[in-house]
């Protein structure tokens, strides 16, 4: 019975030893088949790359989920610079003042509540969403008794003021210093496979009037970095771009939110494709951050990834990134103005975005993790006129 048993016993052994064996085989397999692309390590350099989809320190279910969702997580990669035009959905007030007249100063608004920061929405009816079409509808007035909409805050209000004739050219005017947009320059992160464009990686805000959550719309437009003012301890840098507004934009804004522009991008997209992060996979170490100092072409530059914050909620300070590319620190002094939205790229996977320059120190700054941006570019939709819904309407 002994030597049955002992038989038994070494028999089930090896049955479990098979398993084991088989088991494990089996997982070396599937794990083969999810990094094929990435078998083959290359140095990366300052140059384009084709995208390698490495995982490191994943667990192996990890490793292939990332296989089956990788096919929806390809994105067209940016890092070259853009003209930004944004706007609200009509003319932003500047600044409130007075009418000269043959009779003196006359403030024809003074006793409206409409100021700074607001926004003009229409005249005795007809939207005002642009300059020449509000100076063609004062030039038609023969009364100058006038009824307006405007935006105050998140409140559409309706009111009514009596204009002056300015000394100047006979014509009537409101007293109000008016502009059409807001300007200014950044970098494209990435277009989604779908046409959707992520940029920016931080909210746009109208310096002069603090205006922000009322941009919502606008188009973006090739540029070329033409220089740089170098950044430098005490003073934030920034790239000196051209950009001419009168050609064909490349993308229509429909959304300014706290990680970034987003919207329907209309022209081609030619980057290389890569893999959006994981949550988990941005780490602390070496990566390349692409951006343009100098024409219009994007370049790989070496960077530090010095910490990562895990965050389950988007926020445009997700990473903590330090510039150590001779090359880049010798033309910009590090991260300059201008090179918000710059894509982030680690072990072949792009994995954030730069946002901010640390001003005492212009090597450092902040980045957006990428999977943020890449959710946020999926859920955009576009509309054309304004949403009255969004606002309270007050007679």
């Amino acid at each position: 019975m002994q030597n049955e048993d002992k038989q038994k016993y070494i028999e089930t052994q090896r049955r479990v030893f098979l398993a084991i064996t088989l088991i494990l085989l089996f997982c070396a397999f599937c794990a083969l088949i999810c990094n094929m692309s990435v078998l083959k390590n290359i140095e990366i350099k300052n140059t384009f790359v084709e995208n390698q989809a490495v995982l490191h320190d994943n667990s192996f279910f990890d490793k292939m989920q990332t296989c089956a969702n990788s096919d929806k997580n390809y994105v067209r990669i940016g890092g070259k610079p853009i003209g930004i035009s944004i706007r609200a959905q009509g003319l932003i007030v500047a600044a409130k003042g007075s009418v000269t007249t043959q009779n003196g100063d006359v403030y024809p608004l003074e006793k409206s509540q409409i100021d700074r920061g607001d926004v003009l929405l229409s005249l005795n009816g007809e939207k005002v969403d642009s300059l020449y079409k509000l100076k063609k509808t004062l030039s038609e007035l023969t009364n100058p008794r006038i009824t307006f909409q405007y935006l105050h805050g998140n409140v559409i209000k309706k009111d009514t003021a009596v204009l002056a004739k300015d000394k100047a050219d006979g014509k009537y005017k409101l007293g109000l210093a008016l502009k059409e947009d807001v300007g200014g320059v950044g970098t494209l992160t990435f277009v989604t496979q779908d046409g959707k464009f992520a940029a920016l990686g931080h909210k746009i805000s109208d310096a002069d009037t603090g205006l922000e959550k009322e941009l919502n719309e606008g188009k973006i437009y090739n540029a070329t970095v033409s220089g740089v003012e170098k950044g430098e301890r005490g003073k934030a840098g920034g790239l000196i771009a051209d950009v001419n507004r009168l050609s064909k934009s490349i993308g229509e804004i429909c959304d300014n939110t706290e990680i970034g522009l987003y919207g329907k991008y209309t022209a081609t997209a030619d980057g290389d494709l890569y893999r959006i992060a994981a949550k988990g996979e941005a780490r602390v170490g070496k990566a390349q951050v692409l951006t343009t100092v100098d024409g219009s072409s994007p370049k790989f530059y070496d960077v530090e990834i010095v910490k990562v914050v895990s965050q389950s909620e988007a926020a445009e300070k997700g990473m903590v990134v330090k510039v150590s590319d001779k090359e880049l620190i010798a033309k910009t002094g590090g991260i300059v103005q201008g090179m918000s939205g710059s894509p982030i790229v680690q072990d072949g996977i792009l994995i954030g975005a730069i946002t901010h320059v640390f001003v005492q120190d212009p090597t450092r700054g902040y980045a957006v993790h990428s999977r943020f941006m890449f959710e946020k570019a999926q859920s955009i939709e576009c509309f054309g006129d304004l949403r009255i819904e969004d606002f309270k309407l007050v007679a």
